[in-house]
């Protein structure tokens, strides 16, 4: 019973200290581009842009501004994604 209890206080607590969306969206700007970008249009139109971090910064918060649902971190780990695939 002690030990269950234990387990489940230490659970609690690990799961407490990470944002999960926040730990998912760190790693996959791909998911994001192609989840949230293409619920407007093609995931291929941001594809076929060559921009740098300061215009796809000024397009993401465009898009925000639209609708598109982001988060900012999320925002910034799309940025970093689009910046670091799609350069000029």
């Amino acid at each position: 019973m002690k030990r269950g209890l234990l387990l489940g206080l230490v659970l609690g607590f690990m799961l407490s200290t990470v944002d999960l969306p926040t730990a998912w969206a760190q790693d996959d700007g791909a998911t994001l581009l192609d989840q949230r970008c293409s619920v407007c249009h093609s995931s291929d139109r941001p594809k076929s842009k060559k921009k740098t971090p300061e215009e796809w910064n000024a397009t993401v918060t465009r898009m925000i501004g639209k609708g598109a649902k982001l988060s900012p971190d999320e925002k910034q780990v799309l940025i970093d994604y689009l910046s670091k695939t799609y350069k000029p």
